[in-house]
């Protein structure tokens, strides 16, 4: 898979490092401030949404160019983390579409809304987490040492 000439996977990449992580921030704040939760609304699992949708287009243009690179081995780590982003994306899609819809409603202090918080905040560091770890193991790959 190309786009003008470059492989895809180092275009696509760029959406799910920088949009997934942003909107895990983003999850956060809306988790722990209310101000946040007006100001955000329906961006936060947008966001979450959009950049799920981007990890197995990504994903796939990461196994085209490693087939084309003959599946080098000094990637496989990169490979192994890049499988657990899509759960963990999933799970922030999830977490921040439920506490969206949740926060519509006028919720009452405190009850289900704190533990749909909890959720949103695990997601959220979670993916972030994955996130960052999967795009150091590439940046390894590519720029380390082999």
């Amino acid at each position: 898979m190309t786009v003008n000439g470059l492989p895809a996977h180092v275009l696509l990449v760029h959406l799910v490092v920088v949009l997934l992580p942003l909107t895990a921030v983003a999850a956060v704040l809306v988790s722990v401030w209310p101000a946040a939760q007006r100001k955000l609304t329906f961006l936060v699992p947008l966001g979450a949404v959009v950049g799920m949708a981007a990890v197995p287009l990504t994903t796939a243009a990461g196994n085209a160019l490693a087939a084309h690179l003959g599946n080098p081995p000094f990637i496989a780590h990169h490979r192994s983390l890049g499988q657990q982003v899509l759960p963990w994306a999933a799970a922030l899609a999830v977490t921040t579409t439920a506490q969206w819809l949740y926060l519509r409603r006028q919720p009452r202090p405190g009850g289900p809304g704190r533990l749909l918080a909890v959720a949103v905040v695990v997601a959220a560091v979670g993916t972030a987490t994955v996130v960052a770890l999967t795009g150091e193991a590439g940046a390894r790959a590519v720029w380390g040492n082999r």
